[in-house]
């Protein structure tokens, strides 16, 4: 498997092999090589050979077997929303640290786009917060209330359906606001590796022609949910940095707008304080 998914340009073959197996036999990685006389079943075999094309046909391994991990914790995870990566992980510290700087508890914190929850989810699991997580798509939402319900968080997060800021119009204001919106420049989409841009959906990437149609309504009113000292953070593609740090910084009700970079040094993330 690893050879062929090799020869096919797949990264990380022996990793996506063992996830696969592991998938398919149950337990965990380590159990492959604690079983290794272990005789598959000809249905096993024949499951085996579908996640094996599927893929080489660049179906990410973590819609094939339905989950992934973020900040060490597991999500599941389908076709509905973005597969959670490391460098959002970036998002949960500045809350938490942001969090500790409030002395109201809980710390109301609302999640724009909340997707499978990732965010949402790892921030009420780690302090004492109320949160509201959006999201426009109804599967979204029933996928990261179920993995609200799994980390046991499901009495600390209220889901509300509706397109950005709206679902939060009339609700109190929260001391952290954040989101992992779309931010990908009509332009740049066809330069997404092909496994990204063929299977992710596009509602999730795509942020219009200049990548801002989502970002800036959250940069520009994103403050008018906040209370004064709250905090903004939102992630965003480096390409756009420049722009996404101008709207910041022409808001009045903003100050100390930053571009911060994410773990692989990368430009990922706009953090802005409520005047």
């Amino acid at each position: 498997m690893s050879k062929h998914f090799e020869d096919h340009s797949i990264d990380s073959p022996r990793l996506i092999s063992e996830m696969l197996l592991t998938h398919l036999f149950g337990g965990e990685r380590i159990d492959l090589y604690a079983n290794v006389d272990r005789i598959a079943t000809d249905e096993e075999r024949d499951s085996l050979r579908s996640f094996v094309k599927r893929t080489v046909d660049h179906e990410p391994v973590q819609y094939i077997v339905g989950k992934t991990w973020f900040n060490g914790m597991e999500f599941n995870v389908d076709s509905s929303t973005l597969i959670p990566r490391t460098c959002t992980e970036v998002i949960v510290e500045q809350a938490i640290e942001y969090a500790q700087r409030f002395d109201t508890s809980p710390i109301r914190i609302a999640d724009i786009g909340t997707g499978t929850g990732c965010i949402a989810i790892t921030i009420a699991a780690n302090i004492d917060a109320n949160v509201t997580a959006t999201d426009i798509s109804h599967d979204a939402l029933a996928l990261a209330a179920k993995n609200a319900k799994q980390h046991g968080v499901t009495e600390k997060i209220s889901f509300l359906h509706g397109d950005g800021l709206d679902p939060i119009s009339a609700l109190p204001y929260f001391h952290i606001l954040c989101s992992n919106p779309p931010y990908i420049p009509n332009e740049e989409m066809e330069k997404l590796d092909k496994n990204v841009r063929e299977w992710e959906p596009e509602l999730a990437l795509a942020g219009g022609a200049d990548g801002l149609e989502i970002i800036r309504p959250l940069v520009q009113n994103g403050a008018n949910h906040l209370v004064s000292g709250g905090v903004l953070l939102i992630e965003i593609a480096s390409s756009i940095k420049n722009e996404v740090l101008k709207l910041a910084m022409d808001n009045t009700l903003l100050k100390d707008a930053k571009i911060l970079r994410d773990r692989h040094g990368d430009d990922r993330f706009l953090r802005a304080i409520k005047c």
